[in-house]
């Protein structure tokens, strides 16, 4: 059954009371006016789906009125006129300022309930397919934010979109702690005044958006901003704000729904992230343990993986690679020497060189490695660096790396790392040298044994920090 809100404007008494009760069976609720003026105000102060207006009114005629509504309330409610005083002219200009319908006085009550009910109806689809336009882009925006679980970049990615959805000029994204705290984790633009850093919930439009589990709405002389909660099952997550100067177009209604179903699609996004990141905290743990317990046959190696992991992290990050490739090569480097479990303690503890035999059976402990993890859930790649971590710069990639770049660059990225790690550290057969003399080596091999722009990468990495 009908419910929306109609205002009829009309200075005729018998009029009002005609359409109201007309109007009325059919269950719209009804309010009205006996001029432009007075409908004006109630306007503004209202919340209508449909205006129904005489056009010569006292005070203000309907002309007048549907310009200020189409100019100071809205540009897409629709007006219906009513007169009994029809022209073409009249009809004409009450169509180009807006008027979405046209009844001549005196009307039927079908002519009136069916001119209201096509008017609606018509009204409906038009916003319908507004709405169905501006939520489109959502889906897009979905599909990046659930490709995305490492949880600081999904952070980003949420407040950047959100920002680029509703034009803000600034965007903070809050995550909810246990101690009644929003921290902030992202933010683009000039961060709302209070709304940085920690962020007590209750206090502020984040901490208020965060009590209420509601959107919450600041107009200042300066700015206007809007903060939306973002829930889960669970409860509170976080909130999102935005901001943009005043003056420019505000938030509105439409803009409150798509940010609620992006803030719906953020949170199922965080909470995926952050299982991820248990996941992947776990699985990292168990490798590094590990690791420990390769380098505890080894006293001379122990924090061998670790270093060389994190100097192989920081130069892939110099380096400018992929994400999920440096949690790749993280891994690969804590478990790159897990092949030695194969090697017997006479070789792999011999406290002097090796002989050639010997270093015939060491040489194996890559194949060794790949065939521990080559078969373990998630660990094909990391297996393939394992098996490669020796090779040489100047080498022709075997065959199952070829036209793989990526995993070439890993694979050439931890065999710097390694040789650095492993110059620097004391062996039971020689002292470490100093980590100027091991670049120089490095520096040395660069073109043969080691690629150059990883090289050139790890000495800007070692003189950003001191080491050399």
């Amino acid at each position: 059954m009908p419910n929306e809100n109609i205002l009829i404007i009309d200075d005729e008494p018998v009029i009002l009371n005609l359409s109201s009760e007309i109007l009325g069976t059919v269950n719209y609720r009804i309010t009205t006016a006996h001029d432009g003026e007075e409908g004006l105000k109630k306007l503004k102060a209202g919340d209508f789906d449909l205006v129904i207006t005489d056009i010569r009114m006292p005070r203000m005629d309907g002309m007048t009125l549907i310009k200020k509504i189409r100019a100071d309330i809205s540009t897409d409610i629709p007006v219906i006129v009513t007169t009994g005083h029809g022209t073409i002219e009249i009809t004409i200009e009450s169509l180009k300022h807006g008027a979405q319908g046209f009844i001549m006085k005196p009307f039927t009550p079908k002519e009136l309930r069916d001119t209201v009910e096509d008017t609606l109806r018509k009204s409906n689809i038009i916003k319908e397919n507004i709405k169905l336009k501006a939520f489109l882009p959502l889906f897009e925006i979905n599909r990046r934010l659930f490709s995305e679980v490492h949880i600081d970049r999904l952070f980003e990615n949420i407040v950047e979109e959100a920002a680029k959805a509703m034009s803000a000029e600034s965007a903070s994204l809050a995550l909810a702690e246990n101690d009644g705290f929003l921290n902030v984790k992202a933010s683009i633009g000039k961060v709302i005044e209070g709304e940085r850093g920690r962020i007590k919930i209750g206090e502020g439009i984040a901490g208020l958006a965060a009590k209420k589990k509601k959107p919450v709405f600041l107009d200042e002389r300066t700015k206007i901003a809007i903060s939306v909660p973002i829930l889960s099952k669970g409860g509170l997550i976080g909130v999102l704000n935005l901001a943009k100067p005043a003056g420019v177009k505000p938030f509105i209604n439409s803009d409150i729904e798509m940010l609620s179903i992006l803030c719906g699609q953020a949170g199922i996004a965080i909470e995926n992230a952050m299982l991820y990141e248990r996941v992947k905290s776990s699985y990292t743990g168990i490798i590094a343990t590990l690791a420990s317990a390769i380098e505890a046959r080894d006293p001379y190696t122990a924090g061998h993986a670790i270093r060389m992991a994190e100097y192989s992290k920081s130069i892939a990050e110099e380096m400018g690679v992929s994400g999920q490739a440096i949690e790749t090569i993280y891994r690969a480097a804590l478990m790159h020497d897990i092949g030695k479990i194969g090697i017997p303690d006479n070789i792999l503890l011999k406290n002097g060189p090796l002989s050639e035999d010997e270093c015939r059976i060491m040489e194996e402990h890559p194949d060794i490695g790949r065939k521990i993890l080559e078969n373990m859930d998630g660990l094909a790649d990391v297996a393939i660096i394992v098996r490669h971590h020796h090779n040489r710069f100047d080498e022709e990639p075997k065959e199952a790396l070829s036209g793989n770049r990526e995993m070439i660059m890993c694979i050439r990225i931890i065999a710097a790392a390694d040789a650095f790690e492993a110059m620097t550290s004391i062996r039971p057969y020689r002292k470490a040298i100093p980590a100027t003399e091991a670049i120089e080596e490095l520096k040395r091999m660069a073109g043969s044994q080691f690629d150059p722009d990883v090289i050139n990468a790890f000495i800007k990495i070692l003189s950003r920090h001191g080491i050399i």
